[in-house]
């Protein structure tokens, strides 16, 4: 894993350290939050949104309606998906960055399987009832292919 400067300047003017998480960083790191900036290709342009993720330990998950994120990965399956977490301020934070390829997912169990993975991550029961769904039915799923997973951090160990 790369991780650039060595260094990275806080607001009060001082610097703290930076340090590449391990694998088992990174997989504590994203199974603790559920929402992160998923970034897509718009010629000349990035496009970036917040979403709401679900991940499995090989897979990302994202179920939205058709829009502008959708009709992107549509022409361009690369994708970026950025998940940050701010502790203290500017100069206390964490973040995991996966990039890959984006596909839409047809089948009825690789839907549900993405609809369990959402529900887990958000810290709900994994039991989907008929309201859920409805909701995936009528959504865009998303399955995101990573081809690289890095963390980057400026907490001690």
């Amino acid at each position: 894993m790369s991780v650039g400067p060595d260094t990275k300047a806080n607001r009060r003017g001082g610097f703290r350290e930076l340090r590449a998480l391990d694998r088992n960083e990174i997989r504590f790191f994203l199974d603790r939050h559920w929402w992160g900036v998923l970034s897509t290709v718009e010629e000349p342009y990035p496009y970036a949104v917040p979403v709401v993720y679900g991940y499995d330990g090989e897979y990302f998950y994202v179920a939205n309606k058709s829009g502008r994120k959708v009709s992107n990965i549509e022409a361009n399956r690369s994708v970026c998906l950025c998940v940050a977490d701010v502790q203290q301020g500017p100069g206390d934070w964490s973040s995991v960055v996966a990039t890959g390829d984006a596909e839409f997912i047809a089948s009825g169990d690789g839907r549900l399987e993405a609809l369990r993975a959402l529900r887990r991550q958000m810290g709900y029961e994994i039991d989907v009832g008929p309201r859920d769904l409805a909701r995936i039915a009528a959504a865009r799923v998303i399955r995101i292919v990573p081809h690289e997973i890095t963390g980057r951090t400026t907490a001690e160990r």
